[in-house]
């Protein structure tokens, strides 16, 4: 009696581990597909918003705010702050004039490969990759620096950080 116990046990827990080790029953190419990360199609939005909004001649805080559709948290006489859902967007304003916009990623990252779509192909720079994005209705050129999550990028990276600013040479 204790050894048919004994032998049901032990067949119960062979059974449980070889379910366990079975996996999903999911293919390669569906399991590879969960491994690439989606990314964040609204912040890329948003910071195609941002370039734009930099692009106006003379950006004030107040427009370039409500252009992404943002309230700002927080003000000094150098800075506004922006939350959104996963990120924060941190405008550098001298006087009421935003020179600058970071993009700041904590849970809604987007990857390379999104940027890449939004503003064509990358310039290799030192901190990650560099886009220079041309606003056709200002003239305005706008300089978007993507630093990765891990470095070297690659298009399947993460974004930690995005800096937007118009080109000094304007």
């Amino acid at each position: 009696m204790f050894r048919n116990r004994l032998i049901l046990v032990l067949a119960l827990g062979a059974a449980v581990v070889g379910c366990s080790r079975g996996g999903d029953g999911a293919s390669g190419t569906e399991s590879e597909a969960r491994a690439t990360p989606a990314g964040s199609e609204e912040a890329v939005e948003r910071v195609q918003t941002a370039a734009r909004a930099l692009a106006e001649p003379n950006p004030s805080v107040d427009y370039v705010a409500a252009q992404m559709k943002g309230v700002i948290k927080g003000r000094t006489s150098s800075q506004a702050l922006i939350h959104y859902d996963g990120y924060r967007a941190t405008f550098t304003t001298p006087g009421d004039r935003v020179t600058r916009i970071q993009f700041d990623f904590v849970e809604a990252k987007p990857t390379m490969s999104q940027l890449n779509a939004a503003f064509g192909t990358p310039e290799e720079f030192s901190r990650g990759w560099l886009y220079r994005h041309e606003v056709g209705a200002t003239g305005g050129t706008i300089r978007i620096l993507a630093e990765p999550v891990s470095k070297p990028a690659t298009e399947t990276s993460m974004v930690r950080r995005i800096l937007v600013e118009g080109d000094k040479f304007r």
